[in-house]
């Protein structure tokens, strides 16, 4: 889908019935411009879009066409983290079943659809782990096809071995009738609003980060925590 979007760009850049193969280092140029002035694009977005775009003119036979190109600086940005007050807010404001679903993303690092996605076998209530697998009967692959397991602290194992179990579901946390709960962002959101926390600076992929920021201040590897 997301190669989808920008190659839909592209094509609406282009004249009609454009030849690919006759796309010229001054047209992906215009291109370019047009991604950080019309769309506003920042900068890492608009190296990631002419990479796609230049795969694909690769693939019609026209490789090589981006060198020399004058793709603007990448902006390394620093990690987001939640810090510690923060959190106790955040948790305090929770419910039994928000705690556990939050808990499992800090703790775990694991993506949204990876939660979303979460089964109870991927769960070891022995070896205190939580694995991140495929489920091809939901369209669900893990990222790169690669399937992984994480440990986690005896902590939150103890608040899965708690949590309620839905006999008509998989799903670790299904949505109330059952199925994928497809609003896990707007529900930390609704935590940190009552919470009396800036709603705006919550989200899903900053347990994410805090996660790893946290792992690596534990003295593990950067290689071990990228595994996870």
């Amino acid at each position: 889908r997301k190669y989808k979007a920008v190659l839909d760009r592209f094509v609406e850049f282009l004249p009609p019935n454009a030849d690919p193969r006759k796309v010229t280092r001054d047209d992906l140029t215009d291109f370019m411009v047009r991604l950080k002035n019309k769309h506003k694009l920042d900068n890492n977005t608009v190296i990631h879009q002419m990479i796609i775009a230049a795969q694909f003119l690769k693939r019609c036979g026209k490789p090589g066409v981006t060198k020399g190109l004058g793709l603007p600086e990448r902006v390394v940005t620093l990690p987001h983290e939640y810090s510690d007050p923060d959190l106790k807010k955040f948790f305090d404001a929770c419910t039994p079943w928000e705690r556990t679903l939050f808990s499992t993303f800090l703790f775990t690092g694991f993506r949204e659809q990876e939660v979303v996605h979460l089964f109870w076998p991927d769960i070891s209530f022995t070896l205190n782990t939580v694995r991140v697998t495929s489920k091809p009967d939901l369209g669900f692959w893990s990222k790169r096809w690669e399937e992984r397991e994480v440990p986690v602290q005896k902590g939150l194992i103890g608040l899965l071995g708690d949590h309620p179990r839905r006999e008509d579901s998989r799903l670790v946390f299904p949505s109330p009738r059952g199925n994928r709960e497809w609003h896990m962002l707007d529900r930390c959101k609704d935590v940190a609003t009552r919470a009396g926390l800036d709603s705006t600076k919550f989200d899903l992929k900053t347990f994410r980060s805090t996660y790893a920021t946290r792992m690596l201040r534990f003295g593990f590897d950067v290689r071990t925590v990228q595994g996870w």
